[in-house]
Parts: structure tokens; sequence; C-alpha cells
């Protein structure tokens, strides 16, 4: 398999030492397979498939750090993926580096059906937390037609058909919990990872009146 070479890439040597540190981290969860690569150098855009050089696959928030700590450090490109159903080409490793599949966060932490919020991680689906949601009558209304991660209709402000009525992602997240780029961790509210709010579902005629809110 022939991948298409980068537009520019990092200093090997860093880009090598990086990625030795990333493997002593990760284990068998840092992968440089051509196939991996290629699956995460290409979202459902009209662009061409540019890989990173690896694709590190995290499971917690202090992963997620400890991996920008270590490519910050060797000043290595990353590139977060979510499920790869965006259409702006964000994924596209132009500068090669670290792809970080964020697929395996993928909890939903706690359902406040009071107070119509959610607190997910970053690798929760939207079809996923719906479902989770069906039996309390309540649904995410963001719909961007595609069964996208909430970290990545976060990070693209994503909308859909409902957002006329209920807002995008941007009138529907209440805090994120963030890494920045030299890897520190911030909470943009009090709450943990992506806390948003939910709707009560208008399909379900049984349900009657609307919860509190305490926000």
């Amino acid at each position: 398999m022939t991948l298409p070479v980068t537009a520019e890439s990092v200093d090997h040597a860093a880009r090598d030492t990086a990625i030795a540190s990333l493997r002593q981290l990760l284990g068998a969860r840092l992968s440089s397979a051509a196939p991996v690569r290629e699956q995460h150098g290409k979202d459902a855009s009209y662009h061409p498939c540019v890989p990173p050089d690896a694709v590190a696959f995290a499971q917690s928030t202090a992963e997620v750090s400890e991996i920008v700590k270590l490519c910050a450090r060797h000043k290595v490109p990353i590139i977060p993926f979510g499920t790869g159903t965006g259409v702006e080409g964000n994924v596209v490793a132009l500068r090669g580096g670290v792809c970080i599949d964020i697929s395996g966060m993928n909890q939903i932490l706690q359902v406040s059906a009071g107070d119509l919020d959610a607190t997910v991680e970053a690798g929760v689906t939207h079809e996923q937390l719906n479902e989770h949601l069906r039996d309390k009558r309540l649904f995410f209304s963001v719909d961007p037609g595609a069964n996208a991660t909430i970290g990545g209709m976060a990070a693209t402000r994503a909308s859909g058909t409902n957002s006329v009525r209920y807002g995008t992602m941007r009138e529907n997240v209440l805090s994120l919990t963030v890494v920045l780029p030299d890897g520190r961790v911030i909470r943009t509210a009090p709450g943990a990872e992506i806390c948003g709010w939910l709707r009560p579902n208008p399909a379900l005629r049984r349900l009657r009146g609307h919860p509190r809110r305490n926000h």
C-alpha cells in the first residue's frame, strides 16, 4: 500500500524519539501500521488522505495529557480523531505527526435528569448518548446527520436540523475538560469532561412538563 507523502514533515529524529516514548507509554495502543495511519488520515470530506506518522489510542484525559506533553516537548504535531465523520478535513496530517484517537474514551459518566444535563467523555457518540437517554424520555438535540463523537461535535460547533429550535453545540455545552497544547488540563466551568444540556423527547407523549434547571 502506497500512502501519500505529507506536505511538510517534522524533524525525523524528533519524530522518532517522540514515537518511541509514546510506545513505552501506550504499548500496543500506539500504531504506525500503514492501514491504521491511512484510516486516520482522511474524513468524510473531499480532501485526499494524508496520514499521520503514528496513531495513539488514548483511554483517559490523563493519557491525552501525557501524549500531548511528549509531542510538545519534541515539537511533533498532534491531530485529534473521533469517528472520522467530519467534512472539514481537520484530520488530514499535512505535517505528519501523531493522531490521537479518542474513540476509546466512550463512557457516559453521569445523567442528571432533573437538571437536564449529562456528563460524558469525548469519545461518546451522538447515537450512543441518545440510546442511553431513551428510557429517561430525554434526548441530546444536536444531530449532525452522522454518528459523530460529542468531542468532535464540540470541536466543530456542530449543528443540524434541530438547531433552529434548540441551538448548535455552542448553546448546548455547559463545560469542558480541555487539554491545552502544552499538556496542561483545564476545566472551563465546574464539572468534568463534557457537560451539556438535554431536552425532553417530543416523541414520547407521556412526558409532562419540563424538569427544573439549577444552572
